[in-house]
Formats: C-alpha cells, sequence, structure tokens
C-alpha cells in the first residue's frame, strides 16, 4: 500500500540529507544543490541518448560502471558544462575532488551534475566558494531547498515522496526533479533524484530505473528537445534493514520495482505540467495497435507535434492534425480508414473521427471539453489489443517568449 508523505521529497528517506543554496552562477535565485549520504547509498543513472553529452554526465557514467556506493551528487544550475572540451572535463574533476575534500569523503564517492546554458566555461572561481559554502548546510531538512536550486525555466519546484511495503517493513522513497523545456523523450533538459531507505544492489537497481525510466521519462515530451546533460539517479542507503535484494527473484523485488515505476511516473507528470508556458496538460492514449512498439511510436508522433500542441492551446478541435501526426508516426502496421479519434476532459468526452473520416460533432461541447487544464487524446487503431499514454503539454505564446530570452 502506497502513503503519500508531506515531508520534502528527496530527503524523505532515512540516511538522506540535502542542502541548496545561491552560488553564484545565476544573479539571484537558489543555483547549487547537494544530495549527501552520510554512511554511504547504492546509486544506479541512467542518462541522455543525445550523441552529444556534457562532461558531467561522461564522468558520471563512467563512475557508475566502476563503482556501486557513493556519499554525495553535487548539482549546479545556470551552466550545462556542456560542449567545453578537455577543460570541462578538468572541471568536473576539480569540483569532484573540492567536495570530497570539504566533505572529508574519497573522490570516487561524489558524482556531478549541470544544467544551464550549452557552451560556456565552468565559473570554477563561484564553483569553489559554493562547495564551501553548501557542504556544512546539508541536513535531514535541505531537501525543499535543494529541489528550488536545480531549477532552471521551471516556475514551480517539483517533489514526490511516498511509503510502501518491503519484506514486512514501511520503506520509503523519495525524489526531485527539474525540467521545464527540452523535454522529449529519451530523457531531455531534465534533472532526477530519487532516493530510497531500501538495501538493494546497483544491478538490480538499475534495471528497475531502466525500465521505469523508458515507461515514464520517455513517454514524457514538451517541445521535442533531448539535452545533452539528461540524468536520473536513483539511490539506496539500505536503512531499512530489510534483506538485500539482488535479483528479481528476492523477496521484495517486485514492491520496489513498483516504486520506482509509481516515483518515476510522478515526476514525469510534474515535468509536463510545469512544460515552459503551458496552460495545459495534455494525455496521448493509443488503443488498438498490433504492436506496443507501434503504440508508442503513435503517441510520441502526435504529443510531439507542433500543430497538435497549438491546437490545445488555441482550443481547437481540430483532429485533422492528430491523425496527421500519427500517420508519420514510424509504425509497421496501420490503416487510416479504421481509425478512431475522440478528445476528453472532466467536460466530457467527444468523437471527431470514425473508421478514419470526420463526424459531425458539437463544436461548442469540443471547445468546453478543450477548456480543461487536462485534456485526453483518444486515438484508438483497430488493429490490435496493445496500449500506451504519452504525456505532453500545449504550447503558448509564453514558450516562445522563455525561450527567445533564455540566455539574457
Amino acid at each position: 500500500m502506497i502513503k503519500k508523505l508531506h515531508k520534502s521529497g528527496v530527503t524523505a528517506a532515512a540516511g538522506v540529507q540535502a542542502a541548496g543554496i545561491h552560488a553564484g552562477f545565476k544573479k539571484r535565485k537558489k543555483d547549487m544543490a547537494l544530495l549527501y549520504f552520510p554512511e554511504g547509498a547504492t546509486v544506479a543513472g541512467v542518462f541522455t541518448k543525445n550523441k552529444v553529452k556534457a562532461a558531467p554526465v561522461q564522468y558520471d557514467q563512467q563512475a557508475l560502471q566502476q563503482h556501486d556506493r557513493f556519499k554525495a551528487i553535487l548539482i549546479n544550475s545556470g551552466n550545462a558544462n556542456a560542449c567545453t572540451g578537455k577543460q570541462g572535463k578538468a572541471d568536473v574533476e576539480e569540483t569532484v575532488e573540492l567536495l570530497a575534500e570539504e566533505l572529508n569523503i574519497q573522490p570516487e564517492e561524489v558524482l556531478v551534475s549541470s544544467t544551464g546554458v550549452i557552451g560556456m566555461f565552468m565559473n570554477m572561481e563561484t564553483m569553489k566558494k559554493g562547495v564551501k559554502a553548501i557542504a556544512p548546510e546539508v541536513s535531514e531538512f535541505g531537501g525543499a531547498a535543494a529541489s528550488k536550486a536545480i531549477m532552471t525555466t521551471d516556475t514551480v519546484p517539483k517533489e514526490v515522496s511516498f511509503t510502501f511495503e518491503v519484506a514486512g517493513k514501511t520503506a520509503t522513497i523519495g525524489g526531485m526533479v527539474k525540467g521545464s523545456g527540452m523535454i522529449h523523450p529519451n530523457l531531455g533538459t531534465m534533472l532526477g533524484y530519487i532516493t530510497t531507505d531500501v538495501a538493494i544492489g546497483q544491478a538490480a537497481l538499475h534495471a528497475m530505473l531502466l525500465k521505469a525510466a523508458d515507461a515514464t521519462f520517455n513517454h514524457a515530451t514538451v517541445d521535442g528537445d533531448t539535452s545533452t546533460n539528461d540524468s536520473v539517479f536513483v539511490a539506496a542507503t539500505g536503512k531499512l534493514d530489510n534483506p538485500l535484494i539482488v535479483s528479481a527473484d528476492d523477496a521484495g523485488f517486485a514492491e520496489v520495482e513498483a516504486a520506482v515505476l509509481s516515483i518515476c511516473s510522478q515526476l514525469a507528470q510534474l515535468l509536463v505540467k510545469d512544460g515552459e508556458g503551458a496552460t495545459k496538460f495534455v494525455e496521448v492514449l493509443v488503443s488498438g495497435a498490433k504492436t506496443m512498439a507501434d503504440a508508442v511510436s503513435v503517441g510520441k508522433s502526435v504529443a510531439t507535434s507542433s500543430l497538435v500542441k497549438t491546437a490545445m492551446f488555441g482550443e481547437d478541435a481540430n483532429w485533422g492534425r492528430v491523425i496527421t501526426a500519427a500517420g508519420y508516426a514510424d509504425t509497421e502496421y496501420f490503416d487510416a480508414d479504421v481509425i478512431d479519434i475522440a478528445f476528453s476532459s472532466k467536460n466530457g468526452e467527444i468523437q471527431l473521427c470514425e473508421a478514419g473520416m470526420g463526424v459531425v460533432f458539437d463544436e461548442e461541447l469540443a471547445k468546453k471539453i478543450l477548456e480543461a487544464d487536462e485534456i485526453n487524446i483518444l486515438i484508438d487503431l483497430h488493429l490490435g489489443t496493445e496500449a500506451a499514454s504519452t504525456w505532453t503539454c500545449d504550447f503558448s505564446y509564453d514558450y516562445v517568449k522563455i525561450n527567445a530570452d533564455y540566455r539574457s
């Protein structure tokens, strides 16, 4: 049984401390966060599939291949440290050394994340001052500050935490995520940090995270851009003292896997709801596909369509844009002559297309349905039994304004 907690997300689990401060990468707002595991934590991570990977992503990927236990994750916002060459890599290594010294831990126990403007060298004087300032600030009450410090164009911090049962004990899982633009399947300018008190091995944890990320974060899209810095980490402190979980056959594996999937789903939906300039949350539900791959492909194609997203903002029941986007999806099985399309929300449901052709519908009801802040686009391919959901948001005038002014 899952029970939501009111305590700050990322520090809800035992053995996790955090802090968030203004280091100086931004003019005023908090821009540095630290997660600290005094007794260590088993950590797994998944990263961007963009061929251009930021220096911290490259460092973390290698570190996680070499080690499974870590004590700290440092995050800065305002500078992505991407496309910075050898200097960027050297700056990551120096940052790791600086934090390790301040926390009196080993450099190999440190991971690093960055988000912000691409192509700028890191201001290491600011980094040094920030590391010295943040290290003494960590506490079990620092989760809220940390979630604010990782924000870039986000309008609100995004945190979730809840309890669940494992081997007769009450386990806790919590997390925070940042991301508002450049959100697209395969992650996108998105940083996520999940913590739990469960005792679990890295391989099992990684398998759970990989599966959950594919089913959640990779089904979320804001603008179709995939970033250089995307990273999602899950850290398990083992403070629950349950029998160690190392494989799918072990007691508690299914419960932990379900919890990781649930928190990833909740965090992914928070990302989309806070899409840059977004006024509506849109779920594209594709059913009747011959294969799961086809269901996913159609959903992502429709969810990424700028014309569909602007229609949602304009509250225009233009189903032609939906079927067009479905038609150019990369599918193996597709028959335009059998597709049904409908829109629904808390204000009702209306069918717009039947067997690939438009039907007469009530325009006023359609507009009322699209006036809601959460909308469903329902697509039935009538070719099989597979189904999939993709989450997106509308495109508003503010999206252009936010991104036109990003560097200023």
